[in-house]
């Protein structure tokens, strides 16, 4: 749910940004391999949890693509476990200027809209991350229709590039009424900061003054 409001967020924002794959449709799956391709130009280096298998990639290796992973016992229409998706948008980014602090509250405003039940937010922090200015928030639905019965929970970051804006987003699902509902968010405070520092990690490749991305 909170993916497809980040992606037409992102596209409400900022009229160079052509994000256009919000989702992976079933029929999809068994396109994986002809969808497989090498980026091109400025790409952001990033890692998914331990263990998670590529799941989607569908885009322009030039231009705006979206890539999805989840944990290798989980399939895209029932996940509950974990869910990471990076998407590439280009946008016209100013010195001084940053639309990622703006983009992440208005995907966080949407996610709460969006919520049928109660919308717990995590608090946003603006850093740097690597050198490329970031922002980073999250929160947790508790009802979020079939998919989502018992909640979702994200965790969304915004890693600006010197042509492209970073779309990372992580997801979590309870399997029950009651898993984990001592936390806010539904997720351990250890888990929760391995999808972190997933993000601290990453780092932009390809791009002006940046280092040649790995092939």
């Amino acid at each position: 749910m909170m993916k497809k409001i980040a992606a037409l967020v992102l596209r409400a924002l900022t009229l160079t940004l052509t994000l256009t794959i919000t989702a992976m449709p079933a029929a999809h799956a068994a396109l994986l391999e002809g969808n497989v391709f090498q980026p091109n130009g400025e790409n952001l280096i990033i890692q998914p949890p331990s263990g998670w298998r590529l799941a989607y990639m569908n885009g322009d290796p030039n231009g705006d693509y979206v890539v999805e992973f989840l944990p290798q016992n989980e399939s895209h229409d029932s996940w509950r476990e974990g869910y990471m998706s990076v998407q590439r948008g280009a946008a016209s980014v100013s010195p001084g200027v940053h639309m990622s602090t703006q983009i992440v509250q208005r995907v966080l405003q949407g996610a709460q809209n969006g919520c049928a039940g109660h919308f717990t937010a995590m608090k946003q922090k603006d850093s740097m991350t690597n050198g490329a200015y970031t922002s980073i928030s999250g929160g947790f639905c508790d009802r979020y229709g079939a998919a989502a019965p018992f909640g979702e929970g994200s965790l969304v970051a915004v890693i600006e590039g010197t042509r492209n804006l970073f779309l990372v987003q992580f997801g979590w699902r309870p399997s029950t009424p009651n898993e984990l509902n001592g936390y806010p968010l539904r997720i351990t405070p250890q888990r929760l900061q391995v999808l972190l520092d997933q993000i601290n990690r990453a780092m932009l490749c390809g791009g002006a003054d940046q280092l040649s991305c790995p092939r």
